[in-house]
């Protein structure tokens, strides 16, 4: 009953925070607009809860300048010096953002604003959600040589067991090593990773010469381990070139990343955890590498040394992938035309 009792639970506060938000829309409501400032400040779940439901929403920019609404965690400083909408957005802290993209999010589905010289038409594009209930388990090959193709370390789509229940569906994917088949390097690798490649150029050829941004989001569970041991989740994005690269030359290859931490990951199989991460794509990118991870982490003061050749991960499991694409193209904006 704890687990459902959860999921209720869960359920409830996704439509306090819709309700609220509903009511800043409608009435501008003043004690709406204190009260959800409270639920995010004091409400770590609240926080997770908005960063997740963010990445389903259709647009993520409308009152980007309506800082009552966009600074929900920390007042704006008295003086600012001024920046454009634009460059706004990736400043901001990614909760802060989240949030705000959830509250924009249920304006409109599209829409078209006016800032300065130029107006920004923008669409989120949802690339998947995966919560692995039908089509083939992640390959157990390294680094994903295709797009579209879950690829990675040692991993297995499961139901339900050690007690952990699938967020999502009755399927999730459990990651079971740091390790590959195959994995001819002998540098130790302490990180279990689940990958996907995606193609972006025709969101980039959509955007001409606008912002693209790619956002992923995912949940993190695991069965109870000891007390001497501690795990981070994380959702990593890699912006790449025209070729499939390889783990040891990803780092000083890609063209860009993000990382997003879920820290630490908790004991109770009755809890899902949640992490999401954004990355604007630089210039020449043409494929984005996707990651979900789980790593061991020392305990304060320690270190993992001797370090392992790879890590046995004894239940930890993946849900709920979520991945979409903002296209934000600038067009010229005529002073006198009447916006839609």
């Amino acid at each position: 009953m704890k687990h459902d009792d959860s999921s209720s639970s869960n359920r409830s506060l996704e439509q306090r925070l819709l309700h609220l938000l509903q009511a800043l829309r409608d009435t501008h409501d003043a004690s709406a607009r204190a009260e959800l400032n409270t639920l995010l400040r004091e409400n770590a779940d609240a926080r997770s809860t908005m960063a997740r439901l963010m990445v389903d929403e259709q647009a993520l920019i409308n009152r980007l300048r309506d800082d009552s609404i966009v600074a929900l965690l920390e007042p704006a400083p008295k003086a600012e010096t001024p920046l454009s909408t634009s460059t706004r957005w990736f400043a901001w802290r990614p909760l802060t953002a989240a949030a705000a993209g959830l509250a924009i999010g249920l304006f409109s589905a599209s829409m078209v604003f006016g800032f300065g010289v130029v107006r920004s038409l923008e669409r989120v594009v949802s690339l998947f959600q995966e919560s692995f209930e039908s089509g083939p388990a992640p390959l157990v090959t390294g680094m994903p040589q295709e797009v579209n193709l879950w690829s990675g370390d040692f991993s297995k789509i499961v139901e339900k067991q050690v007690g952990v229940k699938p967020k999502d569906g009755t399927k999730m994917a459990r990651v079971l090593r740091s390790d590959f088949e195959g994995k001819a390097s002998s540098k130790p690798s302490l990180q279990g990773d689940l990958m996907r490649v995606v193609d972006v150029r025709p969101f980039l050829r959509e955007a001409n010469g606008g912002e693209v941004v790619i956002t992923l989001s995912a949940l993190f569970n695991a069965a109870p381990f000891p007390e001497a041991e501690h795990y981070d989740g994380a959702v990593t994005l890699w912006a790449l070139g025209p070729q499939f690269l390889t783990e040891d030359n990803l780092m000083d290859d890609a063209l860009a990343h993000s990382v997003g931490l879920c820290r630490p990951l908790d004991r109770d199989p009755a809890t899902w955890q949640s992490t999401s991460t954004r990355l604007l794509l630089p210039p020449g990118t043409e494929r984005v590498l996707l990651k979900v991870s789980f790593t061991p982490v020392p305990a304060s003061g320690k270190s993992l040394s001797p370090l392992p050749d790879h890590v046995t991960f004894t239940g930890h499991f993946v849900d709920d992938v979520r991945a979409s694409v903002t296209i934000r193209k600038a067009v010229p904006n005529h002073r006198n035309e009447a916006l839609p």
